[in-house]
């Protein structure tokens, strides 16, 4: 379950800024056929991509390895792909929450992606 959940954030980090595999394999002095494995969850991601990555997404490893969720991590995760801005300041709100509700809210910011994706 959670190499599912760093490798559904290793996508979702990279789509979320128009980036290929091939350009996160080239980062990372990789194959694209292994970032692959570790993307599809085919293969444990080494701790040693951990950081470059944390780095070049400006999101915690805690975030990666799905640990723990900053408001820098939230505000990272909000600039790049939301054009909406809420009424509220939604880092902050979900900064607020302790590490188990982060924890729910993240299942469920998934079920509504499914959702949409359905449609």
């Amino acid at each position: 379950m959670k190499m599912h959940s760093i490798s559904v954030k290793l996508k979702d980090l990279r789509e979320s800024r128009n980036l290929k595999q091939k350009e996160i394999a080239e980062y990372l002095g990789i194959s694209q056929q292994n970032y692959s494995r570790y993307e599809n969850g085919n293969r444990d991601l080494p701790i040693r991509y951990l950081e470059p990555l944390s780095k070049l997404y400006h999101v915690s490893t805690d975030y990666i390895l799905g640990l723990l969720v900053s408001k820098n991590d939230i505000q990272t995760m909000l600039q790049p792909t939301n054009p909406v801005k809420p009424s509220f300041d939604l880092a902050e709100e979900m900064a607020a929450l302790n590490p188990e509700n982060i924890i729910l809210l993240s299942a469920y910011i998934e079920f509504l992606k499914f959702r949409q994706n359905k449609k």
